[in-house]
């Protein structure tokens, strides 16, 4: 096989570890040319400005193979076999521990363990103040533990901030309208795009949007309305919207 370099036209005898040495590409040491064999492979030494070979771009089919697969062997030692059929195997008779009688048992011992385990937990949480099995026993509305699903927002607001060009000011106004005094829940605001994607999202202890440690033991009083302002750095992106959220 021959190979001609595209620049200096300088013709070179190949060999097949030539080739495989970097999938066809060489380098001509004449002109430093560096230039794929494969597409200016010969036959014969070319003369003048024959063209190299060229295929059609379909893999060929290669037939005549030199080496044959061999077979692969056998194990040399084999292990020996019963002459005669199979025996049939037939089921077996189940024990004194797995018969139907134990199973039955069995079944009824797990449903008595689970019933005991359900009736334990039912005491503890009838002796835990303020949990939802004694709420329901002492015939109350609910506790501070259930807050953030009775407390309202009366009304919200969001605006640019009168001094920073990258912040805005959101507002609401909370409420609780029972007759108990509830614990301050914990407030989740969701910041929107124009397309009702989230921007951020910004979760907030009471005593992060109240400021106040007493007002937080003290708790939410019957019936009081409560102003809050949250300020929140938004960068380039505006809000368009936002959601108040009480997770717990």
């Amino acid at each position: 096989m021959f190979t001609r370099c595209p620049g200096c036209q300088s013709v070179y005898r190949l060999e097949a570890t030539t080739l495989v040495e970097a999938a066809g590409v060489v380098r001509c040491s004449q002109c430093g040319r560096t230039f794929n064999a494969l597409s200016h492979l010969f036959d014969q030494h070319p003369a003048g400005d024959q063209a190299p070979l060229s295929g059609t771009g379909i893999p060929p089919l290669l037939d005549q193979a030199t080496v044959e697969q061999v077979e692969l062997p056998w194990a040399t030692s084999e292990v020996e076999r019963p002459s005669g059929p199979a025996p049939l195997l037939d089921f077996a008779e189940p024990g004194p521990e797995q018969s139907e009688t134990g199973t039955h048992w069995a079944w009824r011992a797990a449903a008595l363990v689970l019933t005991l385990a359900l009736g334990a937990q039912i005491v503890v949480h009838w002796q835990t103040p303020g949990s939802p099995i004694q709420r329901l026993v002492n015939g109350e509305q609910g506790s501070g533990t259930d807050a953030s699903a009775r407390v309202q927002v009366i009304s919200r607001d969001m605006h640019r901030h009168p001094s920073l060009d990258d912040a805005i000011i959101v507002s609401a106004t909370l409420r609780n309208p029972t007759d108990d005094q509830l614990d301050w829940p914990t407030l989740e605001v969701h910041l929107y795009d124009p397309s009702q994607q989230v921007l951020g999202a910004r979760r907030l202890q009471p005593e992060e949007y109240l400021g106040d440690a007493d007002t937080v033991d003290r708790g939410m009083a019957p019936d009081v309305m409560v102003p809050v302002v949250l300020e929140f750095v938004v960068g380039t992106t505006d809000p368009t919207g936002f959601e108040l959220r009480f997770p717990n």
